[in-house]
C-alpha cells in the first residue's frame, strides 16, 4: 500500500521534531511512530469499510489540523493511546505522544499529497492511497449495506 511508503518517509521527521521531547533515540521514535500510525490506519480502514469515504478524503488531503478538528479525532487518539501498553507513562503523556505522532503523520501525508499533484477529490485520494477507483463504488455500497444492517439489529 502506498500509504505505508509515505509514512516510512515521514517517520524521520517525527524524531527530528519530537524525539528529544519524549527522550527517544532514533529507533524508539521510529517504533512509536510506527505503532501510532498502524493503530491509526486500522481505525481509518474501519471508517473506509463503513462507507465514511469522504471523511477519509478530508483527513488525507487536509493534514493535521483537519485531523484534530475531525469528529473522529478522540476515537482515533484513544486507539493510539491504547497501543502504548508497554509505556508506563500517565495517560496525558501518552495522549501527547499520540497527538504529536498523528499530527506529524497527517501533515506529512498532506505534503506528499500536494507534492504528488493529486486532485483534491475522491479519485485523487484513491490514487494517492494506491487504491483502484472502482473500490470507491464498492466501498460506498458496502457502507450502505452495513448501515442498513445496523438499522435492522437496533
Amino acid at each position: 500500500m502506498k500509504i505505508q511508503e509515505y509514512l516510512d518517509d515521514i517517520k524521520g521527521d517525527f524524531h527530528k521534531r519530537h524525539g528529544f521531547e519524549f527522550g527517544f533515540d532514533n529507533s524508539q521514535s521510529d517504533a512509536h511512530f510506527d505503532l501510532t500510525t498502524q493503530s491509526a490506519m486500522g481505525y481509518l480502514q474501519g471508517l473506509l469499510m463503513s462507507g465514511k469515504v469522504s471523511e477519509l478524503k478530508e483527513l488525507v488531503s487536509e493534514g493535521g489540523d483537519a485531523m484534530m478538528e475531525s469528529e473522529y479525532y478522540q476515537a482515533l487518539m484513544q486507539k493510539c493511546v491504547q497501543s502504548y501498553y508497554a509505556l508506563d507513562w500517565d495517560k496525558e503523556r501518552k495522549e501527547l505522544l499520540a497527538q504529536k505522532a498523528l499530527y506529524t503523520a497527517f501533515e506529512g501525508l498532506k505534503d506528499k499529497f500536494e507534492a504528488g499533484g493529486f486532485a483534491k477529490d475522491m479519485a485523487g485520494v484513491m490514487a494517492f492511497m494506491g487504491l483502484d477507483s472502482g473500490m470507491l463504488g464498492m466501498l460506498g455500497k458496502m457502507g450502505g449495506m452495513f448501515g442498513g444492517l445496523g438499522k435492522i439489529f437496533k
